[in-house]
């Protein structure tokens, strides 16, 4: 008894690979976001916004997936570390463009 397993090759592009986002890479956004400043506690889940930011067409944002937020950021005034947390809370890719332009 023999089985078969298809295997499709894809080129995947940069956009779509998780492993690609796991490092910042600058972006340049395409549609106004908002950034969030995220106070971390402990748990997590009791994790609260601060403040909002607004991020318009042309912004260049250091970005990064994260699993507690789709995207965090790490440039400029947007530094995250172990007490805040700047989050663009829009999922998917069609907010920004790779590279800076």
């Amino acid at each position: 008894m023999t089985f078969g397993i298809g295997v499709s090759a894809t080129a995947a592009s940069a956009n779509n690979n998780f492993f690609y986002w796991e490092r910042p890479h600058w972006v340049t956004v395409t549609r106004s976001s908002t950034i969030y400043k995220i106070k971390r506690t402990y748990p997590l889940v009791n994790s609260y916004v601060v403040k909002k930011y607004h991020v318009y067409y042309g912004h260049h944002l250091l970005i990064h997936h994260v699993a507690s937020y789709d995207w965090q950021v790490e440039s400029g005034h947007f530094n995250s570390n172990s007490y805040y947390t700047y989050a663009v809370n829009r999922s998917g890719y069609s907010w920004f463009k790779q590279g800076i332009y």
